[in-house]
């Protein structure tokens, strides 16, 4: 009996953090996108959208950082 688990042997989730969905798996590889948060989210999806809309604030951050220099 094989035990189900939300993580791959390597210990990478199987799942989208946003949506619970499986990852979207393209010519045997499953796509995802980083969020700002490290966590794993489905990628060319509405949950693409969630990962990056965490990114702006940090590149708002680091622009205002370097105009300060």
């Amino acid at each position: 009996m094989k035990k189900l688990t939300p993580y791959l042997a390597n210990g990478s989730p199987k799942t989208c953090w946003g949506c619970g969905q499986p990852f979207v798996v393209r010519q045997g590889r499953a796509e995802a996108i980083v969020g700002a948060d490290k966590r794993l989210y489905c990628h060319r999806t509405g949950c693409e959208e969630t990962a990056l809309v965490s990114h702006i604030p940090q590149l708002a951050a680091a622009n205002t950082i370097a105009r300060a220099a």
